[in-house]
């Protein structure tokens, strides 16, 4: 799936099951598509899934996160405990 960016926002609807189970254990990881959002200005992450939202600001992401080549896609790989999550 594609996200959008709206206001420095990059907004994305995923599926619980499409968390990464490997890395990240035991939560797992939310990826971001370094490709898509490649020279936009973003400040803020947030996933909407059919059970909550999970945010994230740029910064941490990359702070937390770490930079890997997935199917081909340049893709940040950010474990689901350093996301604010809320219920829908």
């Amino acid at each position: 799936m594609h996200g959008t960016v709206n206001d420095g926002i990059y907004i994305k609807k995923e599926s619980e099951k499409g968390k990464l189970r490997n890395f990240g254990k035991p939560l797992g990881s939310w990826t971001i598509n370094l490709d898509e959002i490649n020279n936009q200005d973003i400040e803020r992450i947030v996933y909407f899934t059919e059970k909550y939202i999970y945010r994230i600001s740029y910064k941490k992401a990359f702070d937390k996160g770490y930079v890997k080549t997935l199917a081909g896609e340049l893709k940040l790989i950010v474990p689901v405990k350093e996301w604010m999550r809320e219920d829908k």
